[in-house]
């Protein structure tokens, strides 16, 4: 299970032109402690880690000596990353805390000059995508926020809409008030679990080796 920060580039020939030499440029280097690493790419993607390198002490007993010591070690972090050229958005694998420092250094990197803000798969427009491409697409559970019960009572609850026949009459009727979708995508044969969060995060239910370039694709459909 990984969470998936999709965030929007916005880029001109200039910023689009520093953007590509500094990820080329920026290789890990012990000195910074941070870097880029390129994994494969073409003219409409690059796929690349963030390499962040975090040094912390932490104080063992030595049983020898009868005392504590200070002990120094590293740690690196891989965050896997895609820059999709062709829609203008970075696609970050990861916790909330990795984005965080995965967008900072890109600010860093290209000087604050191309602007990165928050986009949201609309999964209506991913359901009607996914039907047109021959994807299949099935909401099996949502999360409802101030929803009203009985007697002007209003508390969250949860749907499950696996066996319902109408999924889309309640996506419509409570789209504002949906917190979380949970829906399964099949594609190429293969069945991923997806949940979507009404903050933009996406969550995929799979091993993170698998989440691929084609997967990333169709999910941008949505946007």
């Amino acid at each position: 299970m990984k969470s998936l920060f999709i965030k929007k580039m916005h880029l001109i020939n200039d910023t689009r032109d520093l953007l590509l030499q500094q990820i080329q440029e920026s290789d890990f280097s012990p000195e910074s402690g941070e870097g880029i690493r390129i994994v494969q790419q073409n003219k409409d993607y690059i796929q690349c880690h963030y390499i962040n390198e975090r040094i912390y002490n932490q104080d063992s007993y030595n049983i020898d000596i009868g005392e504590f010591e200070k002990f120094t070690y590293k740690r690196i972090d891989l965050v896997p990353l895609f820059i999709d050229l062709e829609v203008d958005t970075i696609d970050i694998v990861g916790n909330k805390a990795q984005a965080a420092k995965t967008l900072e250094f890109f600010g860093k990197m290209t000087k604050y000059k191309v602007p990165i803000t928050d986009v949201q798969i609309n999964f209506l427009k991913l359901m009607n995508a996914c039907k047109y491409n021959g994807n299949q697409f099935i909401i099996s559970k949502i999360k409802i926020n101030d929803y009203t019960f009985f007697d002007n009572i209003i508390g969250d609850c949860s749907l499950n809409l696996a066996d319902y026949a109408r999924p889309l009459d309640i996506i419509t009727k409570y789209e504002d008030k949906i917190a979380t979708t949970v829906a399964c995508l099949t594609y190429d044969d293969a069945t991923v679990t997806i949940a979507f969060y009404k903050n933009g995060t996406v969550t995929i239910y799979k091993d993170i080796d698998s989440i691929d370039v084609e997967l990333l694709k169709l999910l941008k459909q949505g946007l």
